[in-house]
Order: C-alpha cells, then sequence, then structure tokens
C-alpha cells in the first residue's frame, strides 16, 4: 500500500483527528477545501505533478507538528488507504495543501497564501522514457473514472425511488414533534452570547474498498453521541440540518460534516462546546451505542414511517438495485484507482529527490 502507515505513538504531544479530503459521490469528486482554506490565517499551495512522495511530506509535516504538541487534522485521500492530500494545523490555522489535484488556486498572495512550486522537481528524460505508458494510464484513469461516476450517479437516482417509497408513509407531524423534544433535550435552554461559526468537513466516501470513514477517530473525545436510526428518505439530513440552524441562533459553533455519497446531504452534526455529535447511523456507516460510554443514546425514527406491505417488497427491489450499483461504482473505483496508482509511482521515478528536499525544506 502507497504511503508511510500512520504511526500509533502513545507519547505524541498533540492529537491527530482524521476526514476524508474528497469523497466519491453520486455528482462528482466533492472536496470542501475551499471551505478549510476559510478557517486558516496561513496556506501552503503544494503545486506540481504528483506521485505519492507528497503524501510522505504531508505525514511527516503533520508528525511535525504534533511533536511540537499541536491537534492536527489530517485528509486523506478516497482511493488509497494513509495517503493524504492536505494537513491542517488546529490552534495556529495553518493549512498545507496538495492543491493541483483537486486544482485550487491561492486568492490571497502577499498575505494568507504561498505557493511553493515542485513542477522543477521533474526530470524531463524520465518522463520521456515512459511517455507511452503515461499516455495509456491517463486514457484507463479516464475510462474507469467516468464509469465508477455514472455508476454512482446511477445509485443516487435509485436511491431518490427508494426516499419517494418512505416518504409516502412518513408521520411527518410526529416526527417534528420527536425531532423538538430531541432538540429542547440538547440545548437544555441555553444560549451563548457570541455568534456560532460554522465550519465543514466530509463523513466518510465510497473507496475502492468498499464505503470507508473516520467516525471513531473523530468523535473519540466526544462525551454524548446521539445514533440516529431511519429508513432513507425519512427526514435525518433535514433534521440535521435544522439542527445546525438553530445551533448557530443560540451561538454555539457547528461542524457540518457532509454525506459521502449524496453531495447535498449531511450525515453528521458536532457541536464542540457541548461535546456533542448527531449522526445519521444507517448503512453504509451503521454503528451501535458502546459498552462503557454513557453518552451514547439512539434516536429512533423509524417507528415515524409505517410501510405497507406492497411498500415494503418494492423497496426490497429498489435496495437490491442500489446495492448493484453501489458494487458496480466500487469495482470501477478499483481499476481507477490501479491505474492512478501505477501513473504516481512512475511520477514518483521520475523526481528528482534532491530539488524535492531543497523545496520541502520551505515547509518545516
Amino acid at each position: 500500500m502507497p504511503g508511510i502507515p500512520i504511526r500509533k505513538d502513545d507519547h505524541l504531544k498533540g492529537s491527530i483527528t482524521k476526514f476524508f479530503g474528497q469523497a466519491m459521490t453520486g455528482q462528482g469528486m466533492k472536496n470542501l477545501y475551499q471551505e478549510i482554506i476559510k478557517e486558516a490565517d496561513k496556506v501552503y499551495f503544494l503545486k506540481g505533478i504528483f506521485g505519492f512522495n507528497v503524501s510522505n511530506l504531508l505525514k511527516e509535516i503533520g508528525y511535525h507538528y504534533v511533536n511540537k504538541g499541536h491537534d492536527i487534522e489530517f485528509f486523506y485521500d478516497p482511493l488509497f488507504e494513509n495517503t493524504i492530500q492536505a494537513v491542517f494545523i488546529k490552534d495556529i490555522h495553518t493549512l498545507f495543501l496538495k492543491s493541483s489535484t483537486p486544482s485550487i488556486e491561492p486568492t490571497h498572495l502577499g498575505t494568507r497564501d504561498q505557493i511553493i512550486s515542485f513542477y522543477e522537481c521533474l526530470d524531463e528524460a524520465s518522463l520521456k522514457k515512459h511517455g507511452q505508458r503515461i499516455k495509456e494510464l491517463s486514457e484507463e484513469i479516464n475510462k474507469w473514472h467516468n464509469k465508477c461516476f455514472a455508476s454512482l450517479q446511477s445509485a443516487i437516482e435509485i436511491h431518490d425511488e427508494w426516499e419517494e417509497q418512505t416518504q409516502s408513509h412518513m408521520d411527518w407531524k410526529g416526527l417534528e414533534q420527536h425531532r423538538d423534544e430531541l432538540f429542547d433535550q440538547i440545548f437544555d435552554g441555553m444560549l451563548l452570547n457570541k455568534k456560532g461559526v460554522l465550519t465543514h468537513r466530509l463523513f466518510g466516501t465510497l473507496t475502492p474498498n468498499g464505503a470507508r470513514d473516520y467516525l471513531q477517530n473523530i468523535t473519540r473525545n466526544l462525551e454524548r453521541r446521539y445514533f440516529i436510526k431511519g429508513l432513507p428518505g425519512t427526514g435525518k439530513s433535514s433534521m440535521l440540518k435544522k439542527l445546525t440552524q438553530d445551533a448557530l441562533k443560540r451561538g454555539f459553533d457547528v461542524q457540518k460534516v457532509w454525506c459521502g455519497l449524496d453531495s447535498k446531504s449531511i450525515d453528521m452534526v458536532i457541536l464542540p462546546e457541548l461535546k456533542l455529535c448527531i449522526f445519521d447511523s444507517t448503512a453504509p456507516h451503521e454503528y451501535f451505542p458502546e459498552d462503557g460510554r454513557a453518552g451514547d443514546q439512539i434516536v429512533d425514527i423509524v417507528k415515524h414511517c409505517k410501510l405497507t406491505e406492497e411498500a415494503e417488497e418494492k423497496i426490497q427491489e429498489i435496495s437490491k438495485e442500489y446495492r448493484n450499483a453501489i458494487q458496480h461504482a466500487t469495482n470501477y473505483a478499483k481499476l481507477y484507482a490501479e491505474a492512478e496508482k501505477e501513473m504516481r509511482e512512475i511520477i514518483d521515478l521520475s523526481t528528482n529527490l534532491s530539488k524535492w528536499k531543497t523545496q520541502s525544506a520551505h515547509l518545516f
């Protein structure tokens, strides 16, 4: 597996929180880097044609700051396990970002933003030697990429049919009352004398190995976790969006954690000041309360959806079609990643390590 595995070191002085940097959704590849950039006081834009060396560099940067006592966030590549796209140093609001793919350009040059270019680190003779294979791989990457996202788009369309079935059998008044009672429990009448700050992260994503997320890492230090159980289309994402609005009006900071399949939906809300999160705890990210965690609680909204026997049979058919579409997308993601892996390995072989080391030194 490309990249250096994350070290498990009990002596690290700071903490590491893991998110995906991109998600493979039914609407295309999604990232939130433009939103994360808004949180930063300093952004290093790493520009170049990169292999896996840049991930190793970002890990070195991350651990450099963790060992100095800083809390950091790692943002992972959905195609390759343990491969990093960005590092955010939280307390000093500094972001190190591989900003060529996805292509993100600086907007505050001379103040917040600094460009570190690695283009000159590529060896032209080596690239020419591998030129034909690079051309072939580019075509393969494009083909499998398109097939993967076409399957994901199909999955979203099938999922929409699923939601139509459940929505027509919902007791929306019962859900609204349940939601209001839950919000009263969460906030307990509290109002903060400040303006709430909204930030954005990604919950999980499809990968070549299926759906993956970092829920356990993200929530490890939270005291209360609410697990929403409900069928597709029964208002889970809408509930979380309403909670976000209410929390911000009350002056609470909110982290909105977006869905890894439908780019318009959210799967989690974190309220840091309450040490609390609430999230969609259904497949493909199905979790249950843990023994020993007193703050874990299920929010069951399944009871507000009374399906007929005919609807249940129809949903079984739709569910099967949906799983097939996701399986096709996963298979194409594997082929996409295989071609991308070979391409990145060629780029690493064609990198002048002496020049790379010189450019990297600017980041420490």
